[in-house]
């Protein structure tokens, strides 16, 4: 079943370049019938997210569209966030994590579709108030392995951040959230490195294409296509952990 993910890499990668919430895709498919146990499967997402993150802070510096001022204290509070979830994620039962992924499945979806046109005008956000969205973040991302903007967009969204902004935040802050993730993780032999810079070569790609194809297709309709998908793919893991 490990076909799965490796054929989903390129396609998740362009999706989190482009709106930042695919990379559910890639633990929910690698924890699935027949895949890692949950908690390899968010270990090695984790390092597969390393080079999505990479892409982005490259291809978004060259392009001058990062937000360092909101960024730092956002990877003030996600660094550590994510290393308390690694640090406890062994601990957790790998039904439970399978049903943590569900519910952040289900809801990013179901927050993307059902919230649309209620949300208020973009603006900034207090630093402490970051430092915390931060630190929640990185805490439920590496409990999950989905890498940050999946977590991260919905959040800033619902609380009124600017759409653009959001979106560079999200792939901005893949970084410190995922790096201190495989540290976590590493001690616990969690990591397969060769199955994870295999899927992260993949979605490097992709993510590449997506930050290009950004500002030229709408993302709108791609958005609500990837909602559904995450709500399909939530139900179904809520249902295979269930059962």
């Amino acid at each position: 079943m490990l076909a799965v993910p490796l054929v989903l890499a390129l396609p998740v990668g362009v999706l989190v370049g482009m709106v930042g919430v695919g990379g559910l895709l890639l633990p929910a498919a690698l924890a699935g019938p027949g895949g890692l146990d949950p908690h390899q499967a968010a270990a090695t997402s984790s390092w597969a997210f390393l080079f999505t993150g990479v892409v982005a802070a490259v291809v978004l510096a060259r392009a001058g569209r990062l937000p360092w001022r909101t960024a730092g204290p956002l990877a003030l509070g996600a660094a550590p966030g994510a290393a308390l979830g690694a640090g406890v994620g062994g601990a957790v039962p790998g039904a439970v994590l399978v049903l943590l992924l569900a519910a952040v499945t289900l809801g990013s979806g179901l927050h993307d579709l059902v919230g649309r046109g209620r949300r208020p005008a973009g603006r900034s956000l207090p630093v402490p108030v970051v430092v915390g969205i931060g630190a929640a973040v990185g805490l439920g991302s590496a409990l999950t392995g989905t890498g940050g903007p999946v977590l991260l967009v919905p959040v800033l969204l619902l609380l009124g951040v600017d759409l653009v902004e959001t979106i560079a935040l999200g792939q901005l802050v893949q970084l410190p959230i995922v790096s201190f993730a495989v540290a976590g993780y590493w001690p616990q032999g969690y990591v397969d490195v060769r199955l994870g810079t295999l899927l992260g070569l993949l979605a490097g790609a992709g993510a590449v294409v997506g930050l290009l194809l950004v500002r030229r297709v709408p993302a709108g309709d791609l958005r609500r296509a990837t909602s559904v998908l995450l709500v399909l793919t939530g139900t179904y893991l809520a249902v295979s952990a269930t059962f």
